[in-house]
C-alpha cells in the first residue's frame, strides 16, 4: 500500500516512515474514581473575592506547616505587608489544619485483622512511611495478591477540600496513566468509606533527600573515624556511589544505558581499582553516578512530557532511590495536564520554592512549562554534585530573592573535580531564561548521555559576556549607571590616545578600502555584463525565433554554455557564476545539471589555492554533497558532507553560514538513511547555533524546523508534526504569500501529517490544492509536482478510490523515471507501491514483474536488509501467496441457474 511522502524544503522528495504506533502510546482505559462527576470542581478564588496570589501564599504556608517546617509570622507578615491583617487571621486556621492533619484520625474506622494490624479495605497496614502536605504514605500489604505495595491516603481533614481532593485525584490519574520503567507504577485507586486512596509499588530505599543526607554524613565522618560503611539501607547506597561500586560502566555509542546499575557489594568488599581513600564527591565513580541518576531522571520527565504531562514539583524528596541504586520518579500530584486525556489540572501555581523555576517562583503562569521541570531537576543534580542546595536561604523570603536576584555559585567552585563538561550540563539545565535551557528534557538525557560516554556534550559554557549580559537583564539601573561609567571612562580614554592613531589607520584604511573597491566593481560589472547578455537577452524576441516563449530552463541553459569563456583570467568570478546556476539547476529539480557546475566551481576553486577562498569551496562541496544526494547517491553524499562539516567547523567556525548549511545537508542525509536520533540531534544543534550567530538567518531557521517536523513524522510522531507544520504554514502565507513554493511545500508536509492520523478528507484537500498550483507555478515535471501527483493517489486509494489513485501514482513513476532515473531510490520505492496497489487489484502478473524488477535493484543498490528492500520483498511474498490460493481454489461451476447435469 503507498504512503504519502514528504517534500524537502528544496524541492525534493523523501519519505515519511511507514507504519508505527501512536506517538504518544495511550491507551484507552484509564483508572477512574468512584464517585467521580466530570462537571464538579473546586471553588474559583476570583468568584470569591479573594487574591489567587494570596491563596497561593497561605497553600504553601500551609503545606509548610504539614511538612513540620517552622513558620514566623512576623517575618511572613514582613514580607507581604499588604495582606498583614489577613495573613495573621488566618494562621491560627492553617496551624489548626497541620495539627488536625498530623494527629487526627487518618483511616476510617479501627478494623484489625487476626494479627492486630489495622486493616484499610483490601490492604493491611504495616507501618507509616512518610506524611506531607498532601497525602500519608503507609507500607501495606494488597491481602488478596500477598503484595507489598506504598499506600498513599488524603487523610479525611483534606477530603473535604475539594482542591485537595481534585489534585490527589489527578496525582493517582497520572501516575496510573504513564508506563515507563522509571515512574512508580500505580496497581490500584479508589475510595475506602469515603476516604480516597491509590496503591503503587513499594520502592525500598528512599528518597533521593534521605540519600543526600546519607553521602553527606560518610563525606563529613560522622560515622566515626575508620568504621566500616553500612551493609545495608540507603547508607550502604551512599557508601556503593561513593566508592564506585554503582558507578555506571561506559557505555557503547547506541544512546541507551548498558543495564540497570548493579546491586551495592557487601562492605566487605574491595573498592574497585583506582578508588581509595576517604569518602569523596570528588571521585570520578561518583560524578558519573550523579549522571546516571540524572540521566535515567531526565528521561522519565522527557516521556511524561511526551505524554502531554509536566510534574512541575522536581526535586530530591520526588525522586526516589532503591537499595540497588535505581531511581524512580514519584509524586505527580502537582502536574498540569494537557491534551484531551481526560484529566484536570488545579488552577494554582504549585511547586516547592527552592527548587522552583524563576518563572514558577515569579508567578509567571504563561512560561511554566516543560523546562520548568528541567531546571528543576538541574537544582537537584547541583545539589547532589555538590551537597549544598543550589537556593541558599534561610526563610522564604531569602529564598524568593535569591531565586529572583541571585545565581547559584559554580558548581566547580564548590567542587572543583566535576568535570567541566558535568558543570556545564547543569548550568544549561538551570538557565534562568528558559530559552537558554534544554527545550527538552530528552535533550538534557542525550546530554548527559554524551558525557558517560565520553563524547562532546551539545551544551556550551556561559562565557563571561553572556553572563555579564544576563546580570544587565536582571538590574538593568545597576547595568545603566556600571555602564554609563564604564562608556565615561572607555570616552576619556580613547580621547587621549585617539588622535595621533586616527591618522595612520585612516590612511592604511582608505589604501585598502580602495584596493577592495576597484576589486568589487570589477566583479559587479563582470556578473552584471553575463546576467544582462547571458540571461535577459536571450530571452528577447530576437533572440529566440520561435513562436513560444523561451522557457526558464532554455534560458539558464542557453547562460550555462556562456560560462567558460565569458571570464577569461578571473576563475574566482567564474567559480560564484558557477555556483549560482548549479543552485539554479537544483532548484528546478534537474540534479544531474546541478551536479556538473558544482564540480566546476569546486574545480576552479581548488585550483586557486587561495586561503581566502576557503569559503567558496567549502560552499562548493556542501552544494555537491547536497545534489548527490537528492540523486540516490547517498553513501557519497554522506562522505562529502561530513567531510565539509568538520573542515568548515575548524577553518571557519561552528556560527559560520557555510558550517550551517552543511550541517544541516547533512542531517538530511541522515534523515533519508532513517538515521533518525542522529538527524534530530543534528537538526536540534543547527538550531541552537543558527539561533547563536551573530546574524541569524530567519529562512535557516525555518528550514531547520521544517526537516525537524519530518523527522517527527518519520518516528510516528504525527500529532507533534501536525502542530509544527502549521504554525510554519501560518508564518509562510504571511511572510511569502500563499502560492509561494515554500509555503506549499509545507503544506504538502502538513497533508502527510494529516494522513498520518487516517484523517484523508483533510489531507486529500491539501493535497489537491498543492498539486493545482503546483502544476500552474513549477510546471508538470517539478519534483514538487510529482510529489504531490503520488501524494493524492496515496489518500485516494486509502479511501477505497483505487481507479482514480492508480494513473496518478504511475504518472508519478513515469516522471521520476525520466528525472532522476529508473534507479534511484525514490523512484524504486514509488514502483513498489504502484505495483502493490495492482496486486490489490488483482493483476498479478504487472504487479510481479515490477516489483521482482525493483526489488532486484533495491538488493544491489540499498543492501538486501535496507527497509525500502524488505518492504518490496514483503509485498513479493504477499503476491506468491495470492497466486498460491487462486491456483488452488476450486474451478467455478459452469451451470447456469435451473439447469441439471446430463
Amino acid at each position: 500500500m503507498p504512503h504519502p511522502e514528504n517534500r524537502e524544503h528544496v524541492g525534493d522528495a523523501s519519505r515519511s516512515d511507514r507504519g508505527g504506533r501512536d506517538p504518544l502510546g495511550r491507551s484507552s482505559g484509564r483508572s477512574t474514581w468512584p464517585g467521580d462527576r466530570r462537571g464538579r470542581s473546586g471553588s474559583n478564588p476570583e468568584s470569591l473575592g479573594l487574591d489567587p496570589a494570596l491563596l497561593d501564599l497561605v497553600e504553601e504556608t500551609t503545606r509548610r506547616l504539614l511538612d513540620g517546617e517552622p513558620v514566623d509570622v512576623e517575618r511572613l507578615v514582613e514580607g507581604h505587608p499588604g495582606w498583614a491583617e489577613e495573613l495573621r487571621s488566618l494562621m491560627p486556621a492553617m496551624r489548626g489544619l497541620a495539627e488536625l492533619s498530623d494527629g487526627g484520625e487518618e483511616l476510617p474506622g479501627d478494623a484489625r485483622d487476626e494479627d492486630g494490624r489495622t486493616a484499610f479495605g483490601k490492604f493491611r497496614i504495616l507501618r507509616e512511611v512518610g506524611r506531607g502536605g498532601m497525602g500519608i504514605v503507609y507500607e501495606a500489604e494488597q491481602v488478596a495478591l500477598r503484595r507489598r505495595v506504598a499506600l498513599k491516603i488524603l487523610p479525611q481533614a483534606l477530603a473535604m477540600d475539594p482542591r485537595a481532593m481534585q489534585r490527589f485525584r489527578l496525582e493517582a490519574q497520572v501516575a496510573g496513566w504513564l508506563q515507563h520503567p522509571r515512574v512508580v507504577p500505580v496497581h490500584d485507586v479508589g475510595l475506602v468509606r469515603g476516604v480516597p486512596y491509590y496503591a503503587m509499588r513499594f520502592i525500598e530505599g528512599g528518597s533521593l533527600a534521605d540519600l543526600v543526607g546519607e553521602i553527606r554524613r560518610a563525606v563529613d565522618g560522622d560515622r566515626g573515624a575508620g568504621g566500616p560503611p553500612p551493609a545495608e539501607g540507603l547508607g550502604a547506597v551512599a557508601a556503593g556511589l561513593l566508592s564506585g561500586r554503582l558507578a555506571p560502566p561506559r557505555r557503547e555509542h547506541d544512546g541507551s544505558r548498558s543495564g540497570p546499575i548493579p546491586a551495592p557489594a557487601p562492605a566487605a568488599s574491595a573498592a574497585p581499582p583506582g578508588v581509595s581513600g576517604p569518602p569523596s564527591i570528588g571521585a570520578r565513580a561518583y560524578l558519573r553516578a550523579v549522571a546516571a541518576l540524572g540521566m535515567d531522571a531526565a528521561g522519565a520527565l522527557g516521556y511524561a512530557h511526551d505524554q502531554g504531562v509536566v510534574h512541575r514539583d522536581i526535586k530530591p524528596a520526588n525522586l526516589l532511590v532503591d537499595f540497588r541504586g535505581e531511581l524512580w520518579v514519584a509524586d505527580f500530584g502537582m502536574a498540569a495536564v494537557q491534551g484531551n486525556a481526560g484529566l484536570t489540572a488545579t488552577g494554582d501555581l504549585p511547586g516547592t520554592l527552592r527548587y522552583m523555576s524563576p518563572e514558577q517562583a515569579l508567578g509567571k503562569r504563561a512560561l511554566v512549562d516543560r523546562r520548568s521541570d528541567v531546571y528543576s531537576l538541574g537544582a537537584t543534580l547541583y545539589e547532589l554534585l555538590t551537597l549544598r542546595p543550589a537556593i541558599s536561604g534561610d526563610d522564604h523570603q531569602q529564598i524568593f530573592r535569591m531565586i529572583a536576584e541571585g545565581e547559584p555559585a559554580p558548581i566547580r567552585r564548590l567542587n572543583p573535580a566535576v568535570p567541566s563538561d558535568l558543570a556545564t550540563i547543569v548550568a544549561k539545565a538551570m538557565a534562568r531564561d528558559p530559552s537558554d535551557r534544554y527545550e527538552t528534557a530528552l535533550q538534557l538525557s542525550e546530554d548527559l548521555g554524551r558525557f558517560l560516554d565520553g563524547r562532546p556534550i551539545v551544551a556550551r559554557p556561559v562565557g563571561p559576556l553572556s553572563r555579564a549580559w544576563r546580570w544587565c537583564r536582571r538590574r538593568p539601573l545597576q547595568a545603566g549607571l556600571v555602564g554609563s561609567l564604564v562608556v565615561a571612562l572607555a570616552v576619556g580614554f580613547a580621547g587621549v590616545t585617539w588622535g595621533w592613531r586616527e591618522a595612520v589607520r585612516q590612511k592604511r584604511l582608505l589604501l585598502v578600502a580602495e584596493r577592495e573597491a576597484r576589486a568589487e566593481t570589477a566583479k559587479a560589472d563582470a556578473v552584471n555584463r553575463f546576467l544582462i547578455e547571458g540571461l535577459i537577452h536571450q530571452a528577447e524576441p530576437a533572440s529566440n525565433p520561435a513562436e513560444e516563449p523561451v522557457t526558464l530552463l532554455e534560458v539558464l541553459d542557453r547562460a550555462a554554455g556562456r560560462v567558460d569563456s565569458a571570464f577569461p583570467g578571473q576563475p574566482e568570478m567564474e567559480a560564484a557564476i558557477q555556483l549560482a546556476i548549479g543552485r539554479s539547476y537544483h532548484g528546478l529539480g534537474e540534479y544531474h545539471k546541478g551536479e556538473a557546475h558544482f564540480r566546476a566551481a569546486l574545480g576552479l576553486f581548488e585550483s586557486r589555492g587561495d586561503v581566502d577562498e576557503g569559503a567558496g569551496r567549502l560552499e562548493a562541496s556542501a552544494e555537491l554533497g547536497h545534489v548527490l544526494s537528492h540523486l540516490g547517491r547517498r553513501d557519497e553524499a554522506l562522505a562529502t558532507l561530513s567531510r565539509v562539516r568538520t573542515e568548515s567547523r575548524r577553518v571557519l567556525g561552528p556560527l559560520h553560514a557555510v558550517t550551517l548549511q552543511s550541517a544541516l545537508y547533512l542531517a538530511e542525509v541522515l534523515r533519508n538513511r532513517e538515521e533518525l536520533r542522529e538527524a534530530e540531534a543534528l537538526y536540534r544543534d543547527c538550531l541552537a547555533n543558527a539561533r547563536r550567530a551573530p546574524e541569524p538567518n530567519p529562512q535557516f531557521i525555518f528550514s531547520a524546523r521544517f526537516h525537524l517536523g519530518d523527522v517527527f513524522l518519520r518516528q510516528g510522531k504525527a500529532e507533534e508534526a501536525e502542530a509544527l507544520y502549521r504554525e510554519l504554514a501560518d508564518e509562510q502565507r504571511r511572510e511569502l504569500g500563499p502560492e509561494h513554493p515554500h509555503t506549499l511545500t509545507t503544506l504538502n508536509n502538513l497533508g502527510a501529517a494529516l494522513n498520518r492520523q487516517a484523517r484523508f478528507a483533510e489531507a486529500e484537500r491539501l493535497f489537491r490544492e498543492c498539486l493545482e498550483t503546483d502544476r500552474r507555478i513549477l510546471g508538470e515535471h517539478h519534483p514538487d509536482t510529482v510529489t504531490a501527483l503520488y501524494n493524492l493517489g496515496h489518500v485516494l486509494n486509502e479511501q477505497g478510490r483505487p481507479d482514480e489513485a492508480e494513473p496518478l501514482i504511475r504518472r508519478s513513476v513515469e516522471e521520476r523515471r525520466w528525472s532522476i532515473g529508473p534507479e534511484n531510490p525514490d523512484t524504486l520505492y514509488v514502483t513498489s507501491s504502484l505495483a502493490d496497489l495492482l496486486r490489490d487489484r488483482g493483476r498479478l502478473d504487472e504487479a510481479e514483474e515490477m516489483l521482482r524488477s525493483c526489488l532486484a535493484a533495491q538488493r544491489r543498490i540499498l543492501g538486501p536488509d535496507h527497509r525500502d528492500t524488505l518492504q518490496t520483498a514483503h509485498r513479493l511474498d504477499r503476491l506468491i501467496e495470492d497466486r498460491s490460493r487462486s491456483a488452488s481454489a476450486p474451478a467455478p461451476s459452469t451451470l447456469q441457474p435451473g439447469m441439471s447435469p446430463p
